[in-house]
């Protein structure tokens, strides 16, 4: 199945530092979610926003509901 054509995309750092949670939205707001297990804690000055949407797997989003 070919990915959503999403609106927005919002790059999130999860609170144990060590997981980059990316939140997409259609235009109708269906809500999908995607993870990310980095090995190491990060600070969240030191996330590439740009990056890490470009790092999405078209076939790794989970549809919120």
């Amino acid at each position: 199945m070919p990915a959503p054509a999403f609106s927005q995309i919002d790059v999130v750092l999860a609170e144990d530092q060590k997981t980059i949670l990316l939140y997409a939205y259609e235009a109708d707001d269906t809500t999908w979610l995607q993870s990310f297990a980095l090995p190491v804690a990060i600070d969240e000055c030191n996330i590439n926003h740009d990056e890490w949407r470009a790092a999405a797997r078209p076939d790794g989003w989970r549809l919120m509901g």
